[in-house]
């Protein structure tokens, strides 16, 4: 159970970070996504691939350098994929496009590009063998009954955005 509130814990908090992030790129406190709460969930799921990947590796007691390498050029791809098939589920659903690199020079399509991508990959490398260490420490002092509250809240949110 304690295993299950951590990587809710670890969901919501990144999803409230990944808000924050869009509201400042964006310069929109209000509009970060396509739910209507603090949270853009995309960040949530990026860190549970994060973690998993992270993980999976682990297994095989890589000396930590070439880990490291491994691990970027793992997470560029699988963020890529995710990216590219949460801007292509949110264009089929809501007919909207939350963000175009068709303006960068290695873009495929609205969804991703290259250089894009490769920033993407350096950010989850980072926060995987850095910033992770900080924010576990946050994380797991998080009291359940919080946890619950914004797991209803989270749940509400969802469903007035889907139904």
């Amino acid at each position: 159970m304690k295993k299950i509130i951590y990587y809710v814990n670890i969901f919501l908090f990144y999803s409230f970070l990944g808000f924050l992030f869009e509201s400042v790129v964006t310069n929109s406190f209000f509009n970060s996504g396509v739910l209507r709460g603090p949270w853009t969930f995309i960040y949530g799921i990026a860190i549970l691939i994060i973690i998993l990947v992270d993980k999976f590796l682990k297994q095989f007691k890589l000396k930590k350098g070439l880990e490291i390498i491994i691990f970027y050029v793992m997470i560029t791809i699988i963020l890529a994929l995710v990216e590219y098939s949460a801007g292509m589920l949110i264009l089929k659903i809501f007919h909207v496009i939350y963000w175009d690199y068709t303006n960068l020079t290695f873009n495929y399509g609205p969804f991703i590009a290259l250089e894009i991508s490769l920033l993407w990959g350096l950010l989850a490398t980072f926060i995987n063998y850095i910033g992770r260490v900080f924010i576990d420490k946050l994380v797991v002092k998080i009291p359940v009954y919080v946890t619950i509250i914004l797991v209803i809240f989270f749940g509400i949110d969802v469903i007035v955005t889907f139904f």
